[in-house]
């Protein structure tokens, strides 16, 4: 048997017997921040400014590289004739939400594998931090002077309170 605590705004009494209801029950996680979204955001436009002087490159395109380059992924078998609409569809979830078909699966006759990278907005804090210091080495290696990574840690800090809260 589960309990589960009545909310405060009693909407359980709305709650109607002649319609169906469906529960999901998941495990909490800790979501990221909109601090530290902003900062991996200005972070990409940071690094799009500085690869923009030798032709033109969008902080789109940088978040892109870096969901690619260290963001999380799947692999996903899917039908040989429907792997232009599944990556269609899967890209259809957001700007990091990137597929590709890496060739015809070993074990699975007549399907290919895609690499389906998960976008931002579902990452734990310990993905967005990944992110955030894929980006900052980026800057570094381009040169671009940041924030004192006190500050970086401090996000990811203030991310994870936040989420403490909401608890």
């Amino acid at each position: 048997m589960v309990v589960i605590p009545a909310p405060h705004d009693n909407d359980l009494s709305n709650i109607s017997t002649d319609k169906e209801y469906t529960v999901e029950i998941k495990r909490k996680s800790k979501s990221r921040s909109l601090n530290s979204n902003s900062y991996a955001w200005i972070l990409c436009q940071r690094i799009a400014d500085e690869l923009s002087k030798n032709g033109y490159t969008s902080k789109e395109d940088v978040y892109r590289k870096a969901i690619k380059d260290c963001g999380h992924f799947s692999y996903v078998p899917v039908r040989a004739d429907a792997v232009e609409r599944y990556i269609q569809i899967w890209q259809g979830h957001g700007l990091g939400w990137l597929a590709e078909d890496i060739g015809e699966c070993k074990t699975l006759e007549g399907y290919h594998n895609i690499m389906c990278y998960h976008g931002s907005s579902v990452y734990t804090v310990s993905e967005m931090q990944r992110l955030i210091d894929c980006l900052v080495d980026e800057c570094h290696q381009l040169g671009i002077q940041l924030d004192d990574s006190d500050y970086i840690q401090s996000l990811v800090k203030e991310w994870g309170n936040e989420q403490k809260k909401k608890t």
